[in-house]
């Protein structure tokens, strides 16, 4: 009978050469197999990929923790975890099994949110941000300073850029215009603002989509508000005054993480064909090509072919392209990470929004006038919203004639009446 503990001392060797949420992710997978003959088999896997990289560490006689041997980590990292993760798929298609990849996929993901969870939730207490290289602020630098310039539009827009902005209010302002705006006495438990200074909350929905028999955009707003069954609720559409306020989005959700991973998979075996095709029609290329491959000089082979993925534009292109994927999922696993519904019931003194507003009062230093994000409260109830608030509440304001009253009900909202000018 295997002994459990075998596989035990091979995932700790695992966790201690490499760390960080992949190996964590790939031992959680492990740990959930309960028939020893597939154990042993696993520890066998183990054990000889951590022999192998302990070989070769200790080959190239680098110190652990000097430049050196950072730079021969970061290099190589993920190459080893490639191998490894091959290996036991591999190993889990005997076993009968064609979900490993699956399964890790998903583990990873949890895991990398919930890390990026806590360093978001120290963020207020880091003495030093932009110092500290784990922290929050420093994976958002990074991810804007390596994605605004190839993209500038991803993640930062303007104000111009959203439309069918909305806000309501349970107060009674009905034909009230100036009550719907936001005030310093009322500015308080609120998610991006600290109490007493008042920021624009409002809703938005670029596709102008109906929720029910209502705008999606106004529903937001009710659900944002918290709004109680037979409550009667004022709400106003909005327009931009200062258009072109900088806005951070942050509205991502819904990201397929197995769909962005598999395309980037993709890009290489798409950009090998677009070359092996230009090589095929070239002759005088493809003759080049094969002698060096018939002499065996491997460095004038890997020269030519990185000539040809110069002169076709296939390093910048596969380059932009797997940059954009990596964004991609960075920002959703952020966005996944630190938008959650947040219940003064659960979180009496609403400590979850205290990182937040730091966030803001970070983005105000850095010429942000706003930030889009996804309707947390829309979430927990199945629906989609998007929401915009822009730390000036000068920035917009409501339009003459756009003012409404409805009786609010989670299945269907009564519309009462409606104020056509002040």
């Amino acid at each position: 009978m295997f002994k459990r503990m075998y596989l035990t001392l091979e995932e700790n060797r695992l966790r201690d050469r490499f760390g960080g949420t992949v190996a964590t992710a790939i031992i959680e997978v492990l740990i959930k197999e309960t028939n020893d003959e597939h154990l042993e088999f696993i520890f066998r896997v183990l054990h000889q990929f951590n022999d192998s990289v302990k070989m070769v560490d200790e080959s190239l006689g680098l110190v652990q923790g000097n430049d050196d041997w950072e730079a021969y980590d970061n290099d190589s990292h993920e190459k080893y975890i490639n191998i490894l993760l091959d290996a036991l798929n591999k190993l889990h298609i005997r076993f009968g099994n064609l979900h490993f990849f699956h399964d890790f996929s998903e583990t990873y993901w949890h895991h990398n949110q919930n890390f990026i969870l806590q360093l978001w939730r120290e963020m207020p207490e880091a003495k030093s941000v932009k110092s500290n290289e784990a922290s929050f602020i420093k994976v958002f630098e990074d991810l804007l300073s390596g994605t605004l310039k190839a993209f500038p539009h991803f993640l930062v827009k303007q104000l111009k850029d959203f439309h069918n902005l909305y806000r309501a209010s349970r107060y009674k302002v009905y034909d009230n215009y100036k009550y719907i705006l936001p005030d310093s006495e009322h500015a308080k438990d609120n998610r991006w603002n600290d109490d007493g200074i008042p920021f624009l909350y409002l809703s938005y929905d670029n596709d102008n989509k109906n929720c029910g028999e209502m705008k999606q955009a106004k529903r937001t707003c009710f659900e944002e508000i918290r709004a109680k069954d037979g409550e009667e609720l004022s709400v106003c559409r909005f327009k931009a005054v200062h258009r072109r306020t900088k806005i951070l989005d942050l509205s991502f959700d819904e990201i397929n993480y197995d769909e962005q991973v598999g395309k980037l998979n993709a890009l290489e075996p798409i950009y090998k064909n677009q070359m092996m095709k230009s090589i095929q029609t070239n002759t005088k290329m493809k003759k080049r090509l094969e002698g060096y491959a018939k002499a065996k000089d491997e460095e004038a082979f890997m020269i030519e072919l990185e000539k040809i993925q110069k002169k076709l534009g296939i390093d910048v292109k596969m380059h932009r392209d797997v940059q954009w994927q990596l964004s991609v999922i960075l920002i959703g696993n952020i966005c996944d990470a630190i938008f959650y519904a947040v219940d003064k019931e659960d979180d009496p003194d609403l400590e979850a929004y205290i990182p937040f507003r730091a966030f803001s009062r970070y983005l105000i230093a850095n010429g942000f006038g706003g930030v889009a994000y996804r309707s947390t409260r829309m979430q927990k109830i199945g629906l989609h919203g998007k929401c915009l608030t822009l730390f000036d509440k000068e920035d917009a304001t409501f339009i003459d004639g756009e003012m409404e009253v409805y009786r609010y009900h989670q299945e269907k909202c009564e519309l009462i009446k409606k104020y056509y000018n002040i």
